[in-house]
Parts: structure tokens; C-alpha cells; sequence
């Protein structure tokens, strides 16, 4: 059975919603738009009277955007980029996200009177009303390797159970996930709550990171990906300084 038409399932949790879709997992500049649309939308009197959104959610979640979108402003001549910049936008980033994740799946996607125009005024995803059964073997779970090397760069390894590097069958893309450790964060317990990833259909695999975060830690972690953007278990965790 593949994805059925209609609005979005009253069903979906938070884990589907981040594994499946994970709209919140883009570049940090178009998340911004994203959650300050979402933010002005559901603070609207219309949509607080007909969702119910409750006056402390919306400032909850307010009060975490603005300081992530001012600190991404900030970040807009990418000449005048500072390390404390950065990291003051990732920690700003990884606050807003997690309440944002909590607020969507409260008011939006587990709430029986919101309907699929006001997810997408919201900005966000619309889901489907079936689940997706898969035909053939589960997608299996890889085995990651990361080396740091020159310039701030890492060169990652992902292998299948037979110690291949190649995609397996009916996988698309290697996912791998990263979460680089600034000061007042920790990484998520689930790799899944990673909150920057890359897709790659082959190897090599490098990450390049920004200059600004020479120095500090960095967890990764990967999975496979099939056609229809499901993300399969994910793989052991590595943890290095970037160079």
C-alpha cells in the first residue's frame, strides 16, 4: 500500500514526523522563513480560534523563534561571520526546533480541527492518511566511520552488514547526520534529532564544516534512505573534533 490522499494522519507521531519528513532539518536560513511563518500564522485570531492554539504555546514558541531568526539575520554577510555568531545561532536553532516539532504536532497534525490549509498556511508539510507497507526486507542498518582530517573537513565511511559501501537495494541515498557540540548544547539522545544532515548516493562522503567550528566535537551518525524518503535504523555513533 503507498501513501493515500487526504489531509494528514491524526495518527502521525513525533518519530514518523521527524524520521519520514523531517521538514525542520533544512539550512538554517530557510528555516527561519519556515518557522517565522508558522510563528505570525497560528498567532492569528482566526487560527487560535479555530485550532484553539493556547496563548502560552504561542509564546512559548515566540519566544524561541525570534531569538533564532535575529541570530541568523545577523548571519547574512557571510564575511563578518564570527565562531560566537555561530554558535549563538546553533543554539538558538536547536532550541526553536525542539518546542517547534512539540507545537506542530500538537496543534497541527494531532488536532482534529486543523485541516490540510492550515498545515500549509502554517508552512509546513502535509501528511498523508495511510501508512506505507513495504515490500521485500527491511532497510537495514548501516555501520559508520568518520575520520577528521585537513581544514575542517571529515571523511565518513558507511557500510552495509557485508562490509560494502555500496547503496543496498531499493536505498537511495546514505544519509548521514551530524550534531557539532557549542556550548549549551548536547547532543540528542537519538541520532534522528540531529539537526543537519547530508544525502549522498555514493562514496566519498566528506563533510565540510564551517571555519568558525575548528576545534569543537561533532557526533555523526547514518541511516538509508529508500524511494519513499523513509529512513531505515540508524547506525552506531562516532564522535570526533572537527579539524
Amino acid at each position: 500500500m503507498g501513501y493515500g490522499k487526504g489531509k494528514f494522519s491524526n495518527n502521525f507521531n513525533s518519530k514518523e514526523m521527524k524520521e519520514s519528513k523531517d521538514q525542520f532539518s533544512i539550512e538554517s536560513s530557510l528555516l527561519a522563513t519556515m518557522l517565522t511563518t508558522l510563528v505570525t500564522f497560528s498567532a492569528t485570531v482566526a487560527t487560535v480560534a479555530k485550532l484553539g492554539i493556547s496563548a502560552a504555546d504561542n509564546t512559548e514558541l515566540s519566544g524561541v523563534v525570534t531569538p533564532f531568526v535575529t541570530a541568523q539575520a545577523a548571519m547574512s554577510n557571510k564575511n563578518s561571520i564570527t565562531k560566537t555568531m555561530t554558535t549563538t545561532r546553533d543554539t538558538a536553532e536547536m532550541k526553536a526546533v525542539a518546542v517547534a516539532r512539540k507545537f506542530v504536532l500538537k496543534w497541527y497534525y494531532d488536532n482534529t480541527k486543523a485541516d490540510a490549509t492550515d498545515v500549509s498556511n502554517a508552512s509546513l508539510k502535509e501528511h498523508s492518511d495511510a501508512r506505507v507497507s513495504h515490500e521485500g526486507a527491511s532497510i537495514g542498518i548501516p555501520t559508520l566511520d568518520a575520520v577528521s582530517i585537513a581544514a575542517h573537513r571529515l571523511d565518513v565511511t558507511v557500510k552495509d552488514a557485508v562490509g560494502s559501501e555500496g547503496k543496498p537495494v531499493n536505498i537511495v541515498f546514505i544519509r548521514v547526520r551530524y550534531f557539532v557540540v557549542t556550548t549549551g548544547l548536547v547532543v540528542p539522545a537519538e541520532p534522528s534529532d540531529y539537526c543537519k544532515f547530508t544525502d549522498n548516493s555514493k562514496h566519498p562522503i566528506v563533510l565540510t564544516l564551517p571555519a568558525t567550528q575548528a576545534g569543537l566535537p561533532i557526533a555523526i551518525s547514518s541511516c538509508y534512505v529508500d524511494a519513499q524518503g523513509n529512513e531505515g535504523p540508524y547506525s552506531n555513533v562516532v564522535t570526533l573534533n572537527i579539524s
